[in-house]
Formats: structure tokens, sequence, C-alpha cells
């Protein structure tokens, strides 16, 4: 076994376990219950799968359905070559275990895990790894500390780093039309890379009992990746397609399969390529590229994201490639920014429609709000006071003036939910029509901080709330630069903008009541959240969200916010 096993996909009555392997062979997933009475023989459900050949690359998704919820299983995972024995799979992992989800109508309490950002070229303690150490020493508390389920949300990899020997040319937003195209990155190269971020011992640890969920964000493709309208376009014409094609289909092998792999295969198509591909062993790496090129120029449509069916129920959004892109010379000062497209926004729209009665959970790996000064000067410069309204010298002015702030959001790296006006507008509406709280976990900033949202300021009676948690990263840092910006924004706690009222939450310190300096984290954590159902209050829930830090390569408290809805 080359990579893995990790467990994916989880459900009240299924899992799903992803490998990679250096050959051809059939996988077989055995898992027995954890906790069987005394005496009694132990029962296991087992299921064989075929690799899948990829560029090369051998990777199985063993899916196995028929389990208990709420229920502790360990498992095992072993190949056979044909006509031989199978022989177990070397496990470099301590403990190999999954607990099921709980029923929706449980009413018990979820525990998250989440984070983002995870360089491994920096020389800072690398917290995801470290988590694992954490896992392993409180396993015989895993029922009532461990997380039900871990979100990676964003930068798993960075592919734009150039240190090492991954030498890769940087695309700018604004390349030099005489440079040379960047240098061609290859599937190969992408798999090299996750290969080495995850055979890490305690990241590997980590995946091995924690059902984890991804989704991607710039770096998986390169610094800036969909920043505007205008950056695909400009990224295909100065030679950046193949990085684009490839590096998502390393995405679906690595990330996206596994978060929809419990699907039926026709739900989405690279699923039935890869169910394709276990019939016949054929190498389907050119049926992914095709498929995902025709999303990259806009010729088909493929979902990134995704629900699991967690209460309370929880939506990953795909903010970074479902951004529209403009590929035929429209003016984009004409275009009204979107971070999601039209069709992403009515199923999450839906979605909560559906939830209405429930506090939900929103996925978005870049954050919707931020602290206030920078999210207020975000949505200024998303804001498009002229368009589609003015005439003659007020519509050149408008298109002058949304130039103007193109440049500016994109010298300063505003890249969040604010900045998109068109988005902005859609949340808040929808926000405007809940009667139950969301919260919305993020990462991508590089420091760490909870903050929330109300449509009133000074409301009559409880009104729902937007909570936005951030952690990251998991292994980065900010530049000093960066952070004084940051810090010295920090004196403006509170704003009102674009239909919100908005207020950073006290952030306490380690086992204290000091309070965090500035509310914000510069450090490395992973964060834990526990949602706790109100018994008073139907379909809320008390949150408490805990940083671990890393102190002398070990897993502790630094900080930590409790919200009381």
């Amino acid at each position: 076994m080359c990579v893995g096993p990790f467990v994916r996909a989880i459900r009240p009555d299924g899992v799903a376990i992803w490998t990679e392997w250096s050959h051809a062979c059939e996988v077989t997933l055995t898992v027995t219950e954890a906790d069987q009475n005394a005496g009694q023989e132990p029962s296991s459900l087992v299921t064989h799968v075929r690799t899948v050949l990829v560029g090369g690359r051998y990777y199985a998704l063993s899916q196995l359905t028929g389990l208990q919820p709420a229920t502790w299983y360990t498992y095992q995972v072993a190949a056979s070559e044909q006509q031989k024995e199978p022989e177990p799979a070397v496990a470099e992992t301590t403990i190999q275990c999954f607990r099921t989800l709980d029923l929706p109508d449980a009413q018990n309490t979820l525990r998250l895990a989440y984070g983002s950002c995870r360089k491994l070229s920096g020389i800072e303690p690398d917290a995801l790894s470290a988590f694992g150490s954490w896992l392993t020493a409180s396993v015989e508390q895993r029922e009532s500390v461990w997380p039900h389920i871990l979100l990676l949300i964003g930068d798993q990899i960075y592919a734009d780093d150039f240190t090492g020997r991954r030498k890769q040319k940087r695309f700018h937003n604004q390349p030099d039309p005489e440079a040379e195209p960047v240098a061609t990155q290859s599937f190969e190269d992408f798999a090299l890379m996750y290969q080495e971020a995850w055979t890490d011992q305690g990241v590997r640890q980590v995946f091995a009992v924690l059902p984890t969920y991804m989704i991607f964000d710039d770096h998986e493709i390169s610094n800036g990746w969909n920043t505007s309208s205008m950056w695909r376009a400009n990224a295909l014409q100065h030679g950046f397609e193949r990085a684009l094609v490839d590096g998502l289909v390393a995405y679906w092998v690595y990330q996206g399969w596994g978060n929809i792999g419990m699907n039926a295969p026709d739900e989405h198509d690279l699923l039935t390529i890869m169910q394709q591909a276990a019939r016949d062993d054929q190498d389907v790496l050119e049926d992914l590229r095709a498929c995902i090129r025709k999303v990259i120029y806009q010729e088909q449509a493929l979902k990134w994201h995704y629900t699991i069916p967690t209460m309370p129920p929880l939506f990953v959004a795909d903010v970074r490639s479902d951004r529209p892109a403009i590929l035929d010379g429209r003016d984009p000062a004409n275009v009204a920014p979107r971070i999601m497209s039209m069709e992403q926004m009515e199923e999450l729209r839906a979605w909560m429609k559906e939830h209405a009665e429930v506090t939900t959970l929103l996925v978005s790996s870049v954050p919707a709000i931020l602290p206030s000064l920078i999210s207020f000067a975000e949505y200024i410069m998303g804001m498009r006071p002229l368009h589609g309204n003015a005439v003659g010298s007020l519509q050149r002015f408008g298109h002058m003036l949304a130039g103007m702030q193109q440049k500016v959001a994109l010298r300063m790296s505003f890249d969040h939910w604010p900045v998109f006006g068109a988005t902005w507008r859609e949340l808040v509406k929808l926000f405007a029509t809940r009667t139950r709280d969301i919260i919305i976990l993020s990462g991508d900033v590089h420091f760490s901080y909870a903050i929330q949202a109300r449509r009133t300021l000074f409301p009559s009676r409880r009104r729902p709330t937007i909570y936005q948690l951030v952690a990251s990263p998991f292994k980065n840092e900010l530049e000093q630069r960066d952070k004084r910006l940051i810090s010295g924004t920090a004196w403006m706690k509170r704003a009102i903008y674009g239909g919100l009222y908005t207020s950073i939450l006290p952030m306490r310190q380690e086992k204290s009541t000091k309070r965090v300096p500035h509310d914000m984290l510069f450090q490395n954590v992973v964060a834990l959240v526990t949602l706790s159902p109100q018994t008073h209050k139907k379909g809320q829930y008390a949150i408490r969200q805990v940083y671990l830090g890393v102190k002398n390569g070990k897993s502790e408290e630094v900080g930590s916010t409790d919200i009381h809805t």
C-alpha cells in the first residue's frame, strides 16, 4: 500500500475506505464491530473491489453498507494478486477504526474537527500531524472526545510551492504577454505532492480513524486560482490548460472521489468513469481529462459541492472552481462578480429551505465574514452602484469605477465573499429567510477567529445569527508584514455593511478567562467544534470551539470560544 488506508465518506449504515497501491490487485475490506459482548463471536462484514488505474497509479475506494448507526468498528484492508491468496496490507497506523454516524433524529451532540492550509516546506510545527498523536493518546475516551468527522477545507497541497524538487512558474492574475508559458504540470506531479503530504505518520493516523471530507481552494492548482472572472481566460491563453485539467483530475482521485463515493455511480459523471475502470482495468486518465477539460471550457457542468448527513446538516460549497469565468471576450465590468454559480446558489437555497427548522452548517473554503475592517473594505470593492442602470456618461464612469475596484481587489488579495457582490447579496437575502442559525466553517486566511453577524443592530427578540468560525493554517505562517496589517485592523470590533451587523466574538486563552490578543490566533491549529442540542430551543445548538495548537510536539488547547445561542 502506497498511501492510506483513509476513512472517507461515512453514513449511519455505511463507510468508504480509500487506498493507493503499487500494483493492480483486488482489495479486501474487512470490518468488525468493536464492542462485542463478552464471549460473543466477533461478526465481520467483507467487501472486495478491484483497483482503478489512473495515470499508471492504482487506487481503490472500498464501500461497505449494512452497518449499525453510532457504532464503532475496526477494519483491515488487504490486497491479493490474481490467483494468489490474500496478503494483509502493511499498515503503518497504530489504530484503524471508525464510528458510523448517528441517525438524523437521534438529537445527539455532534463534534467536528476542521482546518486548512498545510504547506510542507514550512519550518513551523504541523498541527494536523500532532493531532494524530492526540487521537492515539485519547483512544480510550474516543466516544466522548474524538470528533465524528474531519473537514479539510482547502489547500491540502501547495502545487505552487517553489521549494525542493517542485519547480513551477507561478501564474499571476495579470501575466506578461511576452512571458513564456508556465511549466506544464502533469497528473503525476500532483500525485507525488499528495503522496508526500499524506505519508506523514501522524497524518496517516488521523485519516485512518476519522471520516474525512475535503474541498479544494486555490493552492491545489495555483495561488490566486479563479480570483477574477478573467483569470481562466488568461491562464488558458498562457499555456495553463494542462495544470488546470490535471490538477482537477488529481483533486478528484485524491479528494473528491472519497467525498461522494457512497453515492450511486450514475449520480456523477466521474463516478461512472471510475466504476467502468474497475471493470475493464483500463487506464482512465484520458477519460477523466476529457470530462474535466469540458468543464474548464464551460462546455459541461460538474458538481464538486456536496452534503453530509449529519445533524445539524452540513453543506460543503465549492467557492473556487464554480466561479463563473469570462471566456468570450466580454467586458468584465459588465458582469456582476460571483463566488459560485447561480445553479449552486439555487441548490444551497433549496437545501436551506429543506432544513428551515434546524441550525445548518455551511463549509466555505474562504470566509464569508472577515474581521470588520477587512470585510467592510472587501464589500466596498465588490459594490457596483452603477451596474445595469446607468446610461451615457454615468455608464462610462461605472465601467471605469468597476475596473479600478477590480484592480484594487486583486492588489489587496481580496478573494472572499464580500467582494463578490452578486452572491453576497444572495447570501444576505437567504439569511433573511431563516428562522434558525447558520454556522459557516472556513479556512484560507492563515489566522483563526470567530465572528457573528445579524440582520439588525438591536433586535427586540432573539433573531437568527450567522456564526463564522475560521481555523487556519495546519502548517504555514503569515509574513510579519501581514500579521501587523491584520492586527492593526483589530481595533474595529464591529461593523455595519451590506445588510449585516457584525461583531468579533471573544476568544479565551487556554484554561483561563483571559482574552487572546485581538481575539485572533496567529499559529498553526486544528479546530474542534462541539454542537450540543438545546432541549428548550428546538433546532438550536450551544456551540463551543477549541483550538489545538502544538506545544513541544503535542496538541494542546491554545484558545476557545463559547457561543450560547
